[in-house]
């Protein structure tokens, strides 16, 4: 499969010697200072042709520095990329995966260096860490302590239009105190994924379902397929370790048990308003709640 067939995907080995700074600051204003969220907008002209808006956005109770990003993408054949460099003295970085996160080396001694990134890549000391947070930018380099987010990539093939056009996206530099861990970066990529609904007037809704650990997180919730009246939990270990957590319900719980993918039951539990269930590392659970 030649590599040129595939220019908006296949990346040379000798790409990093050919980077950069071309990003020219045009104006930059503050447009929002409040009691939430300090924001600072800011324009750049990429190329001759490419633009980009971008927000900067600090928080009053929060670590989170977020970068609302607008692109205008007219080139072919270049590649864009945000850049961080800290000071985490670390030999390797976790990067999420559906279900868990894959650790690679931070150095270039190897052949599995070249990654993916779901919702975060994260290097960490043992008390302190710094995580790149982001909604849909999957590629990402790990280069001793620093980190590079793909933002854009021009190739041409096998789309001759090169993604030309508008392109928003959201990223956050993240850091914590503390190792990596659930609390400190796992939940913040979700909260960033994941945001909430707004609408007008106000309603008061107890959560449907409550977990102790913070390291188990409902993934997914979703109607039995042959049962109008019971519902499927689909719950994960996010951390790497063995966990017992208790899961409790608001509504009244008729029956609970255990299945597999295919919504078969594999485990009757006993009927309560909490249970008690132990995870082993990254293990997925499905959980059927009757009512």
């Amino acid at each position: 499969m030649p590599g040129g067939d595939y220019d908006n995907w296949d990346i040379d080995a000798d790409c990093e010697c050919k980077f950069k700074d071309t990003a020219k600051l045009v104006s930059r204003s503050v447009i929002s200072d409040g009691e939430v969220e300090f924001r600072i907008r800011s324009e750049y002209k990429l190329t001759e042709k490419s633009t980009l808006r971008q927000d900067m956005i600090f928080y009053s109770e929060s670590p989170e520095i977020r970068f609302d990003t607008i692109i205008d993408w007219q080139d072919t054949h270049r590649f864009l990329k945000t850049a961080f460099d800290t000071t985490i003295h670390t030999d390797f970085a976790r990067h999420e995966i559906q279900f868990g996160y894959i650790e690679r080396s931070t150095n270039r001694n190897t052949a599995a260096e070249k990654v993916s990134n779901y919702k975060y890549t994260d290097i960490s000391e043992t008390r302190y860490g710094v995580a790149i947070l982001n909604d849909c930018k999957y590629g990402i380099t790990a280069k001793d302590s620093g980190l590079r987010l793909s933002l854009h990539k021009g190739g041409n093939r096998p789309d001759y239009r090169g993604d030309k056009g508008e392109h928003e996206c959201c990223y956050s530099f993240y850091p914590h105190e503390g190792g990596f861990g659930a609390a400190g970066v796992i939940r913040p990529a979700y909260m960033l994924n994941y945001k909430p609904l707004i609408c007008e007037g106000s309603l008061h809704e107890d959560s449907l379902v409550r977990v102790s650990a913070d390291n188990i997180i409902v993934e997914a919730v979703k109607p039995l397929e042959d049962s109008e009246n019971a519902y499927l939990l689909r719950l994960y270990e996010t951390e790497g370790t063995q966990t017992n957590t208790k899961i409790s319900f608001t509504d009244p719980v008729k029956g609970l048990a255990l299945t597999n993918m295919l919504e078969e039951v594999t485990q009757e539990l006993m009927t309560a308003q909490e249970t008690e269930l132990t995870f082993h590392a990254f293990e997925i659970k499905t959980l059927k709640v009757s009512y």
